[in-house]
Parts: structure tokens; C-alpha cells; sequence
């Protein structure tokens, strides 16, 4: 799995920041990391490799995945200079053992991104990837969407 080290810091992050956690919890973690030099310097290391969007998105993923919690409703970061935005979780996840072919989430993106077309920004396009990993890992369109629109990248 690509994002794996993502999935490793992010979870021995979350494991240190304070129960219970808050909607906000993906803001604690990243202002966690951000203040810690081992974490930063692997946070770092993961950009560099695959990108800050990959790893900003993919670690609110991987936080929300956790917890078991989602949210649709995209906040500014206070706490962290990493992320510029996050999903705010502040609902239960809705199970999900949909995982899509590539085929499949290539389709279903393509249609959300032509029924969305006039709503979205130009640079939709340049996270075109990650969107598609959402989608296989059975996000809906637009969780997958707009995780990748708002990560601060």
C-alpha cells in the first residue's frame, strides 16, 4: 500500500493526542506533528515522496478511518500550518466495504467530475490520482472530492 507510512505516523500521532477526541481531532494531529521533530522530519520525508497532497489527504483519511467518524463539512486549520483545511468529524462513518476496481472509480469520478464540472477548480485535475485511491478505497465522490480540494496543498 503507497500510503502506509502515512497510515503508520498519523496513527502513533493519534494514539498520543488527548481522549476524547474532539471533531477537530485531524487538526490536533497535524499540529502534533508539526511540533515534533521525529514526526516532522517523517512528515516530511512522506512529501517528499509522494507529495504533500497525497499525504495530507490520505492522513485525514487514515485519522477518520481510526476513529470510525466522517464529515463533509471542511473547516480552517488553527492549529496547524501543515493543512491549510480539514473535514471536521463530526459523524459516525458509514461502514464501507465497497472497494472499487480501478475501472469502476475511474468511471465514477469522471461522472461526478462532469456532473460537478462548473463547481470545482481548475485544479481538481492535478489531484486526479489520489481522488481515484479515494474512490477504490469506497469513498463516495464527494468525500473523495473534497479531501483532496481541501488538504492546504
Amino acid at each position: 500500500m503507497r500510503t502506509a507510512g502515512v497510515k503508520k505516523l498519523v496513527n502513533a500521532v493519534l494514539d498520543t493526542v488527548p481522549k476524547p477526541h474532539t471533531e477537530h481531532v485531524i487538526d490536533d494531529v497535524f499540529s502534533a506533528i508539526e511540533h515534533d521533530k521525529e514526526w516532522r522530519r517523517e512528515y516530511d520525508d512522506l512529501c517528499a515522496s509522494l507529495g504533500k497532497t497525497v499525504v495530507n489527504t490520505w492522513g485525514g483519511y487514515w485519522i477518520a478511518n481510526a476513529l470510525e467518524k466522517s464529515g463533509l463539512h471542511q473547516v480552517p486549520s488553527v492549529k496547524s500550518t501543515l493543512i491549510g483545511s480539514y473535514s471536521k468529524l463530526d459523524a459516525p462513518a458509514v461502514p464501507t466495504t465497497v472497494r472499487r476496481k480501478e475501472a469502476d472509480a475511474l468511471e465514477l469520478m469522471a461522472s461526478y467530475y462532469r456532473a460537478h464540472k462548473d463547481d470545482l477548480p481548475k485544479r481538481v485535475r492535478d489531484h486526479r490520482d489520489v481522488i481515484v485511491e479515494l474512490l477504490m478505497e469506497g469513498l463516495p465522490p464527494e468525500q473523495a472530492f473534497a479531501a483532496v480540494l481541501d488538504d492546504g496543498a
